[in-house]
């Protein structure tokens, strides 16, 4: 299993389907160590298309990573997000 660390000057070299999988992982309350959403959303990807979905998670965690109920909206479209990965690691463009 890849140790992805804390450093938020490292790049990170995630895939499409890497963070597809973390989103969902975040969403369903099962991350792998307590601050993986937080290391991913703090770290700049080498992959300029990943790169793009984690500014926007990024711009998302206000609303999802908060005390009590997550916003709706913004649950949703990480939802959304995740099969757009999905499908990006399907087609071989990210």
């Amino acid at each position: 299993m890849p140790s992805w660390g804390s450093s938020k000057r490292s790049k990170r070299s995630r895939t499409a389907r890497d963070v597809a999988d973390l989103i969902e992982r975040f969403l369903e309350g099962r991350s792998l160590y307590p601050q993986e959403w937080n290391d991913f959303v703090d770290a700049s990807q080498r992959n300029k298309t990943v790169e793009g979905y984690r500014r926007r998670c990024n711009e998302l965690d206000p609303l999802v990573n908060r005390p009590g109920d997550p916003d709706a909206e913004a649950v949703a479209e990480l939802r959304s997000m995740i099969g757009r990965l999905r499908d990006l690691e399907k087609t071989g463009t990210a």
